[in-house]
C-alpha cells in the first residue's frame, strides 16, 4: 500500500452518472461541467491546489447535474453551464 498526503485546498466531485431510465447528471450537462472546471484548473496552473474528480451517483439524480465540494461538504444540485462561472469564482480561485 502506498499513501499520498495530498493537501488540496478544495476537492470538487462532479457527477456524470448516466442512468438507463429517468433523469441523470450525465444525460444533462454533467460532462460539460466537468470539462469546464478541469480546463479552468489546468489552464490556470492550479493542479495540486484544486482537484476536480468525475464520479457516479451522488444521490440526487432527479436534481442533476450535481456537484459535491469539500472540505465544506456542500452539495449543489441543478447546476447549469452558466453556474460554472460562479463555482469557479467562489471555490476555485486563490
Amino acid at each position: 500500500m502506498e499513501r499520498l498526503d495530498l493537501k488540496y485546498k478544495r476537492h470538487v466531485f462532479v457527477c456524470i452518472n448516466e442512468r438507463d431510465e429517468g433523469e441523470s447528471c450525465g444525460k444533462k450537462e454533467g460532462h460539460d461541467i466537468l470539462r469546464i472546471l478541469r480546463e479552468h484548473v489546468n489552464s490556470n496552473g492550479l493542479v495540486g491546489v484544486f482537484n476536480i474528480t468525475k464520479t457516479k451517483c451522488l444521490g440526487h439524480c432527479n436534481f442533476g447535474p450535481t456537484l459535491a465540494i469539500y472540505p465544506e461538504g456542500i452539495i449543489y444540485r441543478k447546476v447549469t453551464l452558466e453556474d460554472t462561472k460562479e463555482i469557479i469564482e467562489k471555490y476555485l480561485t486563490i
